[in-house]
């Protein structure tokens, strides 16, 4: 459960949306609160869809056809369908400025509110970048599936906020040492994310997929 569960999470914190409020924050007013604010609220969504799903939805999961090799096969698929169109660019990508066109102006007043002093914004912001994605309900599929005691799948619940949080923790914790130097370093891996790590990060999630499929067969 552990590796695949990990390189899930890292992949997670790569996406270049969450890089990308990341930036956003450590340049609006007050940064570290901004920060801890963005922070905050993306842990307690993350963390309270997790105990939902972990302790009070547990009890319907936990069929006889829930099994850990199934999970992991069906977990591996839509990772390998995940990787694939993100590699495509169908997921991260905009083919055409239509789209763009038509939600500029939505984009400009979001743009204006994100660029406010508002603590407030900052944990919705948090909250909304952490609302349940496949990749996270595929993760807590595999936690539940583990089969693990209570407390070993909170801790890996835990775990994978922390890890799919690494890219405003540690930005936090410089900022407090060199501001100038981490807007700097974000500012550059944000540009190096969208224009590199799609791929990157597509590369990632199908080595993930095969060695769950692989590991998913395996076991049955």
């Amino acid at each position: 459960m552990w590796f695949p569960l990990l390189v899930m999470a890292a992949a997670v914190s790569l996406e270049p949306f969450r890089i990308g409020m990341t930036v956003v924050m450590v340049n609006r007013p007050r940064p570290v609160l901004q920060l801890l604010s963005f922070l905050a609220g993306g842990f307690v969504m993350g963390t309270a869809v997790g105990l939902i799903v972990l302790f009070v939805l547990r009890p319907a999961l936990g069929s006889a056809h829930f099994t850990l090799p199934r999970v992991q096969l069906g977990v591996g698929a839509v990772v390998l369908v995940n990787a694939v169109l993100l590699a495509t660019g169908v997921l991260g990508g905009n083919r055409d400025g239509t789209a763009a066109g038509r939600w500029a102006p939505l984009v400009t007043r979001a743009r204006r509110l994100l660029e406010g002093r508002s603590l407030w914004t900052a944990g919705v912001a948090g909250l909304g970048i952490a609302l349940p994605s496949i990749d996270y309900l595929a993760a807590l599929a595999l936690i539940v599936a583990s089969g693990a005691a209570a407390a070993v799948q909170f801790s890996a619940l835990i775990v994978f906020n922390v890890v799919a949080f690494a890219l405003v923790e540690i930005p936090l914790l410089c900022y407090l040492v060199a501001p100038d130097r981490t807007r700097a370093a974000l500012s550059s891996l944000y540009e190096w994310v969208r224009a590199q790590g799609r791929r990157g990060v597509s590369l990632l999630l199908a080595v993930v997929g095969c060695v769950l499929v692989a590991v998913g067969f395996a076991g049955l």
